[in-house]
């Protein structure tokens, strides 16, 4: 036992004293708030006309996404700054709040995101409710492993209970998983819907590509977060540090990236004045 808290408290410090994956982490999630922001930006004057819940859900997912901005860099201003080589108990083992914080708005961003699109598998798939279904379960079972880590984080109090907690790639695979059935589901039925379809530019494709692009994006940056998770318990390194900061970034993105591609298909419709007769597809609002 006294071993493992040596090894763990090394952890720590040469996260504090080498910190590339820190900086890492700060320089890209920033990067992907940036982009965010302007995505947000771009959606609010261009689909005035969404209904009310769909522009609540976009606002709560940026305000989440903007939060968790804050907290992210709170921790590591402290961590690059203030507690660099300092091994006192504040900055090497307790747990701070920022962390917390951000680890807390991060999967509720996954999960209001991945409840967004459990709503388009709803729409695209013709009300299959197996599909729907499949994405709500692995949805929530994400969130109450993310709930349990943030608990159990939160109880000890101790950062090192993060990295070796079961519960973190728990929450990732869970993740993962949500998102590969989303983005399979979407593919297959948008594919289908193609057929019969003999416009100059073909609108369902592009639709189709920015599904399947977003959805690997997330499902890619979840599983790389379980596997380095892994990677980290048998080579005593921190790698999980950078993922684990733009996770819920790239759920942002993802679903504000799908809302405002709708806008080249629309002026591209109607510049060619073509409806678009799709039962399944009615207004992807």
């Amino acid at each position: 036992m006294g071993c493992r808290f040596y090894w763990q408290v090394s952890l720590l410090y040469r996260t504090y004293s080498d910190p590339t994956e820190l900086f890492a982490g700060l320089t890209v999630g920033l990067a992907l708030y940036g982009v965010s922001a302007c995505q947000y930006l771009l959606y609010l004057p261009t689909f005035r006309d969404d209904k009310r819940l769909l522009k609540s859900v976009v606002f709560l997912v940026f305000a989440l996404d903007t939060l968790n901005t804050i907290t992210l860099t709170s921790f590591y201003c402290r961590s690059l700054i203030v507690c660099r080589w300092n091994t006192s108990y504040a900055c090497t083992l307790e747990m701070p709040w920022d962390l917390s914080s951000a680890i807390g708005t991060s999967f509720t961003t996954a999960f209001f995101v991945q409840c967004f699109y459990a709503h388009r598998v709803w729409i695209i798939g013709n009300r299959n409710k197996f599909l729907t279904g499949a994405v709500l379960i692995t949805a929530l079972v994400q969130f109450g492993f993310g709930i349990v880590l943030l608990g159990e984080v939160c109880h000890s109090d101790l950062i090192n209970s993060l990295f070796v907690s079961p519960f973190s790639p728990a929450n990732a695979l869970g993740s993962a998983i949500c998102d590969a059935i989303i983005t399979t589901s979407i593919y297959f039925y948008l594919r289908s819907s193609r057929a019969g379809l003999l416009w100059k530019e073909n609108y369902i494709q592009k639709l189709n590509f920015v599904f399947v692009r977003m959805g690997m994006f997330t499902c890619l940056g979840a599983l790389a977060m379980a596997i380095l998770y892994y990677h980290d318990q048998k080579s005593g390194t921190n790698l999980t540090t950078a993922p684990g900061a733009i996770l819920g970034k790239t759920y942002a993105n993802s679903m504000l990236a799908v809302l405002n591609a709708r806008k080249g298909i629309r002026d591209r419709q109607q510049a060619q004045e073509l409806p678009l007769e799709i039962p399944t597809l009615p207004s992807i609002h």
